[in-house]
């Protein structure tokens, strides 16, 4: 299950998340990772993710300037009983157990940085348990 993010509540969101993993892929469409520090720029109706990075992450993103960032939870909730997808064992929402998943479009700014212009956010539920 995911929630969407409203992109005017997005920048405050990830400030407190540190590095994010920055999803490229290269035109063979292997897909590559990287785990990246992120400046975040928001006005009203747009975000801005600048990162420094490395040259594979540059090539791909003149390549396919189609991208995700990735955040993983920053705690492990407590699932109910039933299996359900609440986050927490009393069914209040808890943005800390949900990953932040973002797409946006990357473009290239100078020799080894990247701006990535967000297009959507959600929050993305934890994984059920194994067994």
């Amino acid at each position: 299950m995911s929630m969407r993010i409203d992109l005017s509540d997005l920048a405050p969101l990830i400030a407190v998340r540190g590095g994010g993993f920055l999803l490229t892929s290269i035109m063979d469409s292997r897909p590559h990772a990287a785990h990246l520090g992120f400046e975040v720029a928001a006005t009203d109706d747009q975000v801005e993710l600048r990162c420094k990075a490395g040259r594979t992450t540059m090539a791909n993103c003149s390549q396919q300037p189609g991208v995700s960032v990735l955040w993983p939870a920053l705690s492990q909730p407590l699932l109910p009983a039933d299996g359900g997808d609440s986050g927490t064992a009393d069914g209040d929402f808890n943005p800390a157990h949900y990953s932040i998943i973002v797409d946006g479009e990357a473009r290239l700014d100078g020799d080894d940085h990247v701006i990535v212009s967000v297009t959507n956010a959600v929050f993305h539920r934890p994984a059920p348990p194994v067994g």
